[in-house]
């Protein structure tokens, strides 16, 4: 099936829709289109057939295609933690971060008016949804002292601080208990204790994880007004998991196993708090859950060798039946609301898909076919099964119908390029709505993350998903047009470049890494393949040079980078670099991560070997990434010694794997021009298919962001995160697409030849002075030698001015951003605005 986010499978040329499906000859043509990443054809053609009278299943097949099906609200742009009651009356979610957080209160029918604003996180509902408790916050100066202190602080102090911080917050915070109805609130007596959860059973009893001076985190019990009472003792630390629907039933887990845990530890324990008798039950398994109905509960045990998935009512936890047994991994099982049956995640070879049986073990059938993991599955009332796909940071939902199997996507962020990772699910109990937390905008590097509300009894109108088209046409023909104007200068040279990339190459490039086994500075493939790099690149007629540094875990005490370099003609002062990293885990060959990238990149360095470019551009292949990024600190901390003038950088790693037909990847960047020019290049030389999110975080590319700030772009990592073979030790040669690899190659050469022709970023743009609303303006004069004058630019007209001299005064209103760049005696634009905002 394809990747999104851009797209959603073609299957024997018939668009699925929900769980029907459509056959109509045009739409089929668009879909095409829109397979191959011709998105201006397959948009108008879809805004022809809306345009007419189509049928309710093509509207739908569109907007599966091209976004979502469902009403999405956006509830708030920076949040997390939502709940519905358990009646699905109201829900809650967090706003804001740290300290500081606050919990909005809403009702289901109508969420985005607030109730109630608490100050406080932490919040649960009562079994009835008449009450909602949280932890009651009132943020200190030190606090907040802390809290900043930590996001400051290198890692080691950032933990140091954090814990400090975390002590401080769950002492001072106190449980308080609202009834929604009134308003009312009352305050629980907790003592001294440190508080980290808080949950709500049935005849107003409550229950807290809490620790005492000295000791571990307990589960404690408060009912009828009197002091709290310890459910649990000793080690390990307990954690307040889920209340049953009726408010009977509590589970805990232990803090070093987490909710869902991975199901196979022969030790794994939770726990089952029977309620009014405050009653606890510790039993040998994991991922415990629920039924709606609050009867039973299902979970994972081992018995090696074999696993088993077992089911037991609630009230005899310790008594379960056998629903599924045998030596495959299982993990993540959930009930139906009424327990009659189980779904669950079961590794299939290398990786994991969904499985739905009856829960006395007869009727199991598989639910996906997928290449990429599929996840955490759960029912969306006793019909669709709700489902994830892909890694931990870039997972996406799907609704199943477990009878036929057939998916659709749930959430979009309805925009052609952009990337929106997912982190948060949490259906209702009759499965309508589904609350997500999500960067919609793409945005991975930014703290905040959004909260939406899906309404699965709501389809989007056909005039809303007719501008939604329009919008997404707009703006895919702006980038189109715009990246055809900037490369119009170099257009033949970079076509004559990239016309020499060969997939051959790309392919003995990557053997002749994989061969080296596992290359982790602490394996002897390390040094093997550095050595290899050195004289691939000498083979390309460069001088390269090894960046030798120390260090203790490193096989022989040492590892390098490899740099070549391409000395510029014109201004060879300013330096443009772009990056692989050549070491992999330890376990494996890393043959996507990163043989994949470094071999786009020594393709790249071929390529351009007898084309050097008015600027210089170094070829880094850096080491021991996966060891804390090493290489890449490295390499930036030299340059910074040495003055070396970085002005952009790209970094490729992860490029190759082979998921279905489409070449396609994602350009992870910081700087928006840099991340465009790479969407034209794709488009204008090579096949690939470019999608975008800002990420750069835990990559190579963090460390030219932290010395040289936002200069970075580069591909990496398909268009969700989603190999299963991700740090394993089957990340091998036979899941890479070498075609694909070698679009990156041509991509990349082509970005380069453009950013290191053309006048990088302007330096030092500032209102001098703004009377009578004239802005005069400065900026530090272009340091490239051919630069024929600068673009003023401003207002969301875009008016623009040109000028042959570092300063201009234009009228305008306060609150306005302008832009700068300068262009040079070829008509190439600089790659980035300068920018300012007149106050």
């Amino acid at each position: 099936m394809t990747r999104l986010p851009g797209a959603v499978a073609i299957v024997l040329l018939t668009a699925w829709v929900g769980f029907g499906e459509v056959s109509n000859g045009r739409l089929i043509d668009a879909d095409i289109a829109w397979d191959r990443g011709d998105y201006p054809r397959a948009m108008t053609e879809y805004l022809a057939l809306l345009d007419g009278s189509p049928s309710q299943d093509v509207i739908e097949a569109i907007a599966l295609q091209t976004g979502e099906l469902f009403k999405t609200t956006e509830l708030t742009t920076d949040g997390g933690s939502p709940r519905f009651s358990p009646d699905g009356r109201y829900l809650s979610y967090e706003i804001g971060r740290g300290v500081a957080r606050r919990t909005r209160l809403a009702s289901a029918d109508a969420p985005s008016k607030t109730i109630a604003e608490l100050t406080g996180f932490g919040a649960s509902f009562s079994p009835d949804g008449s009450q909602i408790a949280y932890l009651k916050l009132a943020a200190t100066p030190e606090m907040q002292r802390l809290e900043t202190s930590a996001e400051q602080a290198e890692a080691a102090e950032r933990t140091r601080l954090t814990t400090a911080l975390a002590a401080l917050t769950e002492t001072a915070a106190w449980i308080t208990v609202r009834e929604i109805a009134t308003g009312a609130e009352r305050e629980l007596d907790t003592g001294s204790r440190r508080k980290t959860a808080v949950r709500l059973a049935a005849d107003n009893i409550a229950l807290f994880t809490g620790t005492e001076e000295g000791n571990v985190e307990q589960v404690f019990v408060i009912k009828d007004g009197r002091s709290p009472v310890a459910l649990t003792t000793g080690e390990p630390a307990k954690v307040l998991q889920e209340v049953n629907s009726t408010g009977t039933a509590v589970l805990f887990t232990h803090r070093s196993q987490g909710r869902r845990g991975a199901g196979s530890g022969l030790n794994a324990r939770f726990g089952v708090i029977s309620l009014p008798a405050s009653t606890a039950t510790v039993i040998s398994g994991t991922a415990p859950a629920f039924s709606g109905d609050g009867r039973m509960l299902t979970y994972v045990s081992r018995l090696a060798p074999d696993m088993q998935l077992l089911v037991a009512a609630v009230a005899t936890p310790d008594r379960p039946t056998v629903a599924r047994t045998g030596t495959t991994r299982l993990d993540a099982p959930a009930l139906s609301p009424d327990g009659s049956r189980v779904t669950f995640q079961m590794m299939v070879d290398q990786d994991w898909e969904l499985y739905v049986a009856r829960t006395d073990g007869t009727g199991e059938h598989r639910l996906t076919r997928e290449i990429q993991h599929d996840l955490a599955p759960r029912f969306l009332g006793d019909g669709r099964i709700l489902g994830l796909m892909g890694e931990p940071r870039h997972r996406r939902s799907f609704v199943y119908d477990p009878e036929s199997g057939r998916r659709m996507r749930l959430f979009h962020n309805n925009t052609v390029r952009t990337v929106a990772p997912e982190y948060e699910w949490v259906p209702n109990r009759d499965g309508t709505k589904v609350l997500i937390v999500a960067e919609r905008d793409g945005d991975t590097v930014s703290l905040e993350r959004g909260v939406y509300i899906t309404d699965l009894t709501t389809k989007i109108t056909r005039d809303e998903l007719r501008a939604r088209l329009q919008a997404n046409l707009a703006a895919e023909e702006a980038l189109r047009n715009r990246g055809k104007r900037a490369f119009a200068p170099v257009a033949a040279a970079v076509t004559a470049v990239v016309s020499e990339a060969s997939t051959s190459r790309v392919y003995a490039y990557e053997h002749a890494l994989y061969d080296f086994d596992s290359k982790h500075i602490t394996r002897p493939g390390n040094k093997l393949a550095s050595s290899y790099l050195f004289d691939t690149y000498k083979s390309f007629g460069y001088t390269p040079e090894f960046q030798w540094f120390s260090r203790s875990e490193a096989a022989g005490g040492q590892t390098a980078n490899v740099v070549a370099t391409l000395k510029g003609t014109t201004n060879p002062e300013l330096v443009y670099v772009v990056s692989s990293h050549y070491d992999s885990v330890a376990t494996g060959p890393g043959a996507d991560d990163d043989s994949s990238g470094t071999a786009a990149l020594l393709e790249t360095a071929r390529l351009l070997a007898a084309h050097p470019q008015p600027a210089t551009i170094m070829f880094a292949s850096f080491t021991g990434e996966e060891s804390g990024l090493l290489g890449s600190r490295e390499f930036v901390r030299r340059a910074v010694a040495d003055k070396v003038r970085i002005v952009g950088a790209l970094n490729n790693d992860m490029v190759g794997w082979a998921n279905d037909n489409r070449l396609d990847n994602t350009i992870r960047y910081s700087n928006p021009g840099i991340r465009d020019i790479q969407h034209a290049a794709a488009m204008q030389f090579s096949n690939l298919i470019t999608y975008d999110v800002l990420y750069y975080k835990g990559t190579d590319a963090h460390a030219y962001y932290e010395a040289y700030g936002d200069i970075v772009g580069g591909i990496g990592s398909y268009p969700v995160l989603a190999s299963p073979h991700y740090h394993q030790p089957h990340d091998t040669l036979d899941t890479i697409n070498h075609q694909l690899v070698t679009e990156v190659a041509k991509t990349t050469a082509a970005t380069l030849m453009l950013l290191a022709s053309s006048p990088s970023r302007l330096a030092d743009l500032r209102v001098d002075s703004y009377q009578n609303g004239t802005a005069t303006l400065s900026w530090t004069p272009s340091p490239e030698q051919g630069v024929t004058g600068y673009i003023v630019a401003w207002g969301t007209d875009a008016q623009q001015i040109r000028v042959s001299k570092p300063t201009a005064s234009i009228k305008v209103a306060s609150g306005t951003s302008i832009g700068v760049k300068a262009i040079n005696q070829r008509g190439l634009e600089g790659w980035d605005w300068a920018r300012v905002t007149v106050k």
